[in-house]
This record gives structure tokens, C-alpha cells and sequence, in this order.
């Protein structure tokens, strides 16, 4: 068991299915010939690529959303297809209203009622992960975003977020992970880490490991108590 008194979640993949709620909008704008799928993966991909970018040329922080519209405009040019302004427009906007993985709402009501602050800690701007929590039954207490850091994970000035701006002991926080970067970003910041797994994704990094790997967010009902 880990003596965690706050729980931070990275929001676009360990909270959130986002490419169930955004592959309806990609589909609808897709060529006929287009693979939705691939194209929505790619669009992350290249969204990920962008905040990497902006961390490695330090020249200030890009916000998330100009990221996120950067990566879609760029994908869908790559695969030959232009957007209109509305569309691009209309993507960008949906990353405010990604659902919950199934099983999220439970788990963060009874980590609740255990008596658990909860918290997000992610890449993604502030107004865009409050706009984003409003799809959740349960209150999040605190929101640490990339651009309160000016830069983007794995940066050890994201992890840093909760102990400067909360005051809370670094063995007292568990990160709950949504991919190996995350996972390597917040063990080597010191951080307790709980690897929200479902693909069964390798590390890229392999000396570093979550200290939990899970494949649902109710796993971690068995590692707090």
C-alpha cells in the first residue's frame, strides 16, 4: 500500500477514452478512401510530437490547444486532405468533452469517500481541463496543468507542481500514469506512480517501472486503501 494522501491523474489517456469520443467527429470529416482511425492516432502522435518540440526548442511554451491544432492541420495535410477553418475549428473544441473511461467515476467516488484528495496533473492548458471535468460526476480538488510548469511532461517541472504549489510531501503523492513517458517522467521526479496500462504498452525507458501497472482505474482501489 502506498501512503499517498493526494492522487493526480494524467487526464487524456489515464481519465479519458479520447479516441472513442473524438473518432465519430474525425469520421465525419474524413475522404471516403481515409482510415478515421489512423488518422485520429496520428493527429495524438503528432500532437505529443508538438509538446516535446516546444519543450526541446525553448522558446516558451506553446499553449495544448494551439498544439492540438497545429498536429490536426498538419496530419490531415500530410494524408492530402484539407479542413475548413469550422472543421478544424470544431476538432479542436471536442477535446473539451472526452468521456470517461468507463470505470473512472466510480473509482475517483470512492477514492473520494476513502478520503483522498484528487487532483489532475497534465499536458493539457488549464481552461481546457476545466472545460474537460465537467464531463466527470465528481469533483476534482485541484488542477495542475502544463502551462502553470510553462513546459510539458516528461519535464521534472510538472511533477514538481504539487509539492511547490500544494505544499504536499513528495511520499504522500501518488501519480496515476496514462503512458510510459508519464510513467518515467513522474518515478524520476520521485513520485510514487501508478501506470494506468490497458494496452499492456513495454517501456521504452526499462529501468525505470511504475510501481503499480494496471489495466483499469478500479485496480487502484486494491493499491490505496
Amino acid at each position: 500500500m502506498i501512503p499517498a494522501r493526494l492522487v493526480t491523474f494524467d487526464f487524456y489517456t489515464a481519465l479519458v477514452d479520447y479516441e472513442s469520443s473524438l473518432l465519430p467527429a474525425v469520421r465525419q470529416v474524413c475522404e471516403p478512401s481515409a482510415d478515421p482511425v489512423q488518422l485520429l492516432r496520428a493527429w495524438r502522435a503528432k500532437q505529443l510530437e508538438g509538446a516535446l518540440l516546444s519543450n526541446s526548442l525553448q522558446r516558451g511554451r506553446v499553449p495544448f490547444r494551439e498544439l492540438t491544432r497545429r498536429a490536426l492541420i498538419y496530419t490531415f495535410a500530410k494524408a492530402g486532405h484539407s479542413l475548413s477553418k469550422t472543421c478544424v475549428d470544431d476538432l479542436v473544441s471536442a477535446w473539451d468533452g472526452l468521456s470517461p473511461w468507463p470505470e473512472a467515476n466510480s473509482t475517483l467516488a470512492d477514492l473520494r469517500a476513502r478520503g483522498y484528495v484528487l487532483g489532475v496533473l497534465s499536458n493539457g492548458d488549464e481552461t481546457m481541463l476545466r472545460a474537460g471535468m465537467r464531463c466527470f460526476d465528481v469533483m476534482f480538488d485541484h488542477v495542475l496543468a502544463s502551462d502553470h510548469a510553462g513546459v510539458y511532461k516528461p519535464h521534472p517541472a510538472i511533477y514538481a507542481l504539487p509539492l511547490e504549489r500544494l505544499g504536499v510531501a513528495r511520499e504522500q503523492v501518488l501519480h496515476v500514469a496514462g503512458s510510459a513517458n508519464d510513467v518515467a517522467g513522474a518515478k524520476l521526479a520521485g513520485l510514487h506512480c501508478a501506470w494506468s496500462n490497458r494496452n499492456g504498452e513495454p517501456m521504452l525507458q526499462p529501468d525505470v517501472k511504475a510501481d503499480y501497472e494496471m489495466r483499469s482505474l478500479a485496480d487502484l482501489l486494491r493499491v490505496l486503501e
